[in-house]
């Protein structure tokens, strides 16, 4: 990794932070302003619309300065490369440890005062080693309790751990004596709008990664006779199947055909991963931002997000779900006002403006 490799965004003057972290060990004193401003390190996969991409964006609207120091192992282009890497690194952590003390070097040469992670690849040696150079070091982790894979982020020594699970959040201090914070995920207003036009389609569409219980619903939709729509990566190759290929629009949607999607369908489905257990996803407030009708599975934490029936239709069974499909597509007027609500919900209560502005007040 080079210089060139970091991409470091202006920002205005940041307002003075006071320390509140509780990590084990002590943690590094509060950073000095760089320029005035605190400037982040931003480690995860940026990609348009992704979610370190949405972060590094709305930083400086908090009045931080972003750097993008990249994801914390490579990342090759090429499928078969990038699979053997992934089993060499299972067995071995020697690639990512050479990776990571370039990693470090780049923070510490480009002045920053917190590295704050949507990677959990970064090993806990690293995170050491960021502290130790006086660097502060948080976790937001975007994914379901079943992403967690090898648990490692549990023995870093991070300042602080920000979860979408208020669950998985409140066992992670009681029992391990962590520094776990609940946070949501957000939209990004700049990108997450209603689009000044949108076409007005009949169908019901799904937005994202196609796995095994996202493609069994799809599946019990299109036997009802529910004209569905799928947008997102391929889908796998073992979920492969005529019906279900047939409603895949074959491309990753952003930017304004992502709001346009949003705001034109009859409807957003929102199902949530199974693993989800008392947390929602970047959908729910991606969705309502852009003036999307959204018919969101029930979970604990929704209700303090979003008025239910108001600003997002809810469902817990099948039945339940298509009954407010078949209310939507009877008054597709009274969904539209649904999305409209929803909408302004969260530009007023769930912008990446609002989370960054608690997680910086947790770490400094």
């Amino acid at each position: 990794m080079n210089d060139e490799s970091l991409v470091v965004r202006s920002a205005s003057p940041f307002a003075a932070w006071t320390s509140t972290s509780t990590s084990k060990p002590s943690p590094a004193p509060a950073p000095a302003p760089v320029g005035g401003a605190v400037r982040v390190g931003v480690i995860g996969p940026v990609f348009e619309d992704s979610f370190a991409d949405n972060i590094l964006d709305c930083l400086p609207g908090v009045g931080a300065d972003p750097v993008a120091l990249g994801p914390a192992v490579p990342r090759p282009a090429d499928r078969r490369v990038s699979a053997v890497l992934a089993l060499a690194r299972r067995a071995y952590d020697h690639l990512d440890l050479a990776y990571q003390r370039r990693l470090v070097a780049a923070a510490e040469r480009a002045g920053v005062g917190l590295v704050l992670s949507v990677d959990l690849n970064l090993l806990p040696t690293t995170v050491r080693e960021l502290r130790r150079r006086g660097i502060r070091v948080c976790l937001w982790f975007p994914d379901a309790v079943a992403n967690l894979d090898r648990q490692r982020m549990l023995l870093g020594d991070y300042d602080a751990l920000f979860l979408k699970d208020p669950l998985v959040a409140r066992r992670l201090s009681d029992v391990l004596e962590l520094p776990a914070h609940y946070l949501p995920e957000a939209c990004n207003p700049a990108r997450h709008q209603p689009p000044a036009t949108a076409p007005d389609s009949p169908y019901f569409v799904f937005v994202g990664n196609v796995y095994g219980a996202r493609a069994r619903l799809i599946g019990q939709l299109l036997d009802r006779g529910v004209d569905v729509r799928v947008y997102g990566p391929p889908i796998p190759r073992w979920l492969r199947e005529p019906r279900l290929a047939g409603r895949h629009a074959g491309r990753y949607v952003v930017g304004e055909e992502k709001a346009a999607v949003f705001r034109g369908a009859r409807a957003v489905v929102n199902a949530l991963h199974p693993a989800e257990m008392q947390s929602v996803n970047c959908r729910l407030f991606e969705a309502t931002a852009c003036g999307g009708a959204v018919l969101c599975e029930r979970r604990e934490t929704l209700p303090a997000l979003f008025d239910e029936g108001s600003e997002v239709l809810v469902f817990s069974t099948f039945d339940e779900l298509l009954a407010r499909i078949k209310w939507c597509s009877d008054d597709p007027a009274a969904a539209r006002a649904v999305g409209d609500a929803g909408s302004l919900r969260s530009h007023s209560e769930h912008t990446y403006g609002h989370r960054l502005t608690a997680l910086l007040e947790a770490v400094l």
